[in-house]
């Protein structure tokens, strides 16, 4: 599939770049992790090539190897990754009750998204940080919009119940 066609698979790389990294960068939350998963998945889509299947569409293919790889780093690490806060007790007084308030709700709400099963998250991900249009997702994931908008409504209705709940860890 890349074999002799040098500046086309250049063009792939610049096209994809961008939302590839920051899919990986929203389901690794580490920039490190992020850059050398991107380019994992550029290696094993290399390798797997010729077992790609030319009538179906080349951006759900690689989104899923990305996906899997950042997937199975994740179940090897210890635990999940979390964002870096600055902690409120380092800021300035006058900010500090503000910081702390916006602390404990992304606390919550990265707690509420990791309850959520893999394809409901990514969704919310793909939609609320990416801002992706349900279509988009839909290609980006391989389903129909149907279950793009089904996994949304039955995400949001989560995270908020386990938002309003304090459920999340």
């Amino acid at each position: 599939m890349f074999e002799g066609k040098e500046s086309s698979t250049r063009q792939l790389l610049e096209r994809l770049r961008r939302p590839l990294y920051g899919t990986l960068l929203r389901l690794t939350r580490n920039p490190a992790d992020a850059d050398e998963l991107f380019q994992e998945t550029f290696v094993r889509a290399l390798s797997a090539s010729a077992r790609f299947d030319a009538s179906r569409r080349f951006k759900p293919w690689i989104f899923a190897i990305a996906v899997n790889l950042a997937r199975d780093r994740a179940k090897r690490a210890a635990h999940p990754a979390t964002p870096e806060l600055r902690a409120p007790e380092d800021l300035p007084e006058r900010n500090r009750n503000q910081a702390e308030r916006l602390w404990i709700l992304r606390a919550d709400l990265l707690g509420a998204l990791e309850t959520l099963s893999e394809p409901h998250r990514q969704v919310v991900e793909w939609r609320y940080l990416e801002g992706l249009e349900e279509p988009e997702i839909a290609l980006r994931a391989g389903v129909a919009r149907g279950t793009v908008k089904s996994r949304l409504h039955h995400a949001l209705r989560k995270l908020r119940d386990a938002l309003r709940s304090g459920d999340s860890p």
